[in-house]
């Protein structure tokens, strides 16, 4: 398939949370074709999440955090989604039809599964079982880990009013100071669950590398109008970083490490946006 199907930042990060970034890029490899999609339809919320990876990028210089993300679209094989769900391979999504999708043949199912889907949940494992050893050698607690996704404004007709959601399952340790911190800014719309609930299945990566290992999660999805340029990347990081750090850091219900002091963006290096965030063969 050529390029590895993920790719990791900062994998010695000191920071207390790992971030994870499931559709970060709407590449689709050359084996696939281009799904039958004209180049517009491949470069919509439909192909990848808009500007997460270029927030996540950002959030993890400032919380000093490894990251890992996908290279490959979520129209080849959504990495959020268990094996058994019929959006894993969507023959449509939203309102557009997957021509490339329909009528797979199970040995095509199996590759994309072999090829994309397997080698990446095995590397957030790798990861994040990486960072928890040696924060157990350091005597630190676990990490805790963060998925940042963007949703579309506007979905089959429905405008969402909200910038931002922060979502949670059963588990909701370190969603509730997080969304607490982001709901305390006047000018911000911020919703729990919203524009999704677990239910749909969105959690999991989230349900399969943290909540069934004890570790504490959340997910946050911010609206794509809101991180088109650096510069609003740069400040929804940095409000994410400070809701983060001071959900873990000291006095907090889920704190345990220092305050990390890149979140105040003094030592926060911005990140090289590479190819991976875009741009589909």
């Amino acid at each position: 398939m050529g390029e590895a199907p993920f790719g990791v930042e900062n994998i010695d990060g000191a920071g207390q949370v790992v971030i994870v970034c499931d559709h970060a890029s709407n590449r689709i490899p050359e084996s696939w074709g281009d799904l039958g999609l004209p180049p517009a339809a491949r470069e919509t919320h439909i192909a990848w999440d808009p500007g997460a990876l270029a927030v996540s990028l950002r959030l993890a210089a400032r919380l000093d955090a490894p990251l890992i993300f996908s290279t490959v679209s979520r129209l080849v094989i959504d990495m959020n989604r268990p094996l058994g769900s019929p959006t894993l391979i969507p023959a449509m999504s939203e309102t557009t039809p997957i021509p490339g999708n329909a009528n797979l043949t199970p040995a095509d199912r199996r590759h994309r599964i072999e090829a994309i889907y397997s080698p990446y949940h095995a590397a957030i494992d790798q990861l994040i079982g990486k960072v928890a050893a040696r924060r157990v050698v350091a005597g630190l607690p676990p990490p805790s880990v963060v998925a940042i996704h963007s949703f579309t404004p506007i979905f089959k007709g429905v405008w969402r009013p909200w910038q931002a959601g922060v979502i949670h399952d059963t588990d909701d340790r370190l969603s509730r100071l997080v969304l607490a911190r982001l709901s305390a800014d006047p000018a911000l719309s911020v919703a729990e669950n919203e524009p999704y609930v677990p239910a749909e299945e969105v959690y999991f990566t989230l349900e399969r590398h943290a909540l069934g290992h004890g570790l504490m999660n959340v997910m946050i999805e911010i609206r794509n109008d809101e991180v088109q340029t650096c510069e609003s990347q740069d400040v929804w990081a940095r409000r994410i970083a400070e809701a983060i750090a001071g959900a873990t850091g000291p006095g907090s219900a889920g704190g345990h490490d220092e305050a990390n002091p890149a979140i105040d963006g003094t030592a926060a290096k911005t990140p090289e946006i590479r190819q991976h965030q875009g741009g589909s063969q």
